[in-house]
């Protein structure tokens, strides 16, 4: 099971970092006085798939490994918890720092699934698209150590 689990994950990598590297055409926008509704639902676009593809792995440890996805109207929240919680057979996946940032991600998430594109400001979503580098890497770390947990002591 752990290393059926460690390929997927590994996949789930992939796809987050085929996410982020198409975040520099946005990034190149910061310096423009204005950003159009184009830019803005593409800012938008982009940044709910980094977060969907980050949750996505999230579930999957959930469900393979934990054997239990959260199922309150929370459950968004409550996974960030549950893999920031270690359990009796894995260490904590996710730095409670971590979950903070993701938290903001989440956030944007829930907005954009409930709002109107024309209300997104560029002055909100510039910060999320500035870091997302540097929270994809971290991610990327904290996944590769809960891979090494897998093939290290549950082969």
């Amino acid at each position: 099971m752990s290393s059926d689990l460690a390929a997927k994950l590994r996949l789930g990598l992939g796809e987050l970092s085929a996410v982020r590297e198409q975040f520099g055409v946005l990034l190149a926008l910061e310096g423009r006085d204005t950003q159009g509704v184009i830019e803005r639902s593409a800012a938008c676009a982009m940044l709910h798939s980094f977060y969907t593809e980050i949750e996505k792995l999230l579930k999957l440890i959930a469900r393979e490994w934990d054997g239990r996805l959260p199922a309150s109207d929370a459950w968004h929240k409550e996974l960030l918890l549950q893999m920031a919680a270690g359990t009796d057979g894995r260490p904590a996946v996710l730095s409670d720092s971590l979950v903070a940032v993701l938290s903001e991600y989440l956030a944007f998430r829930h907005l954009f699934r409930g709002a109107s594109i024309v209300l997104m400001r560029w002055e909100k979503l510039l910060p999320l698209l500035q870091r997302a580098g540097d929270t994809h890497d971290r991610v990327d770390t904290e996944i590769r150590a809960f891979i090494g947990f897998l093939e290290g002591d549950h082969e």
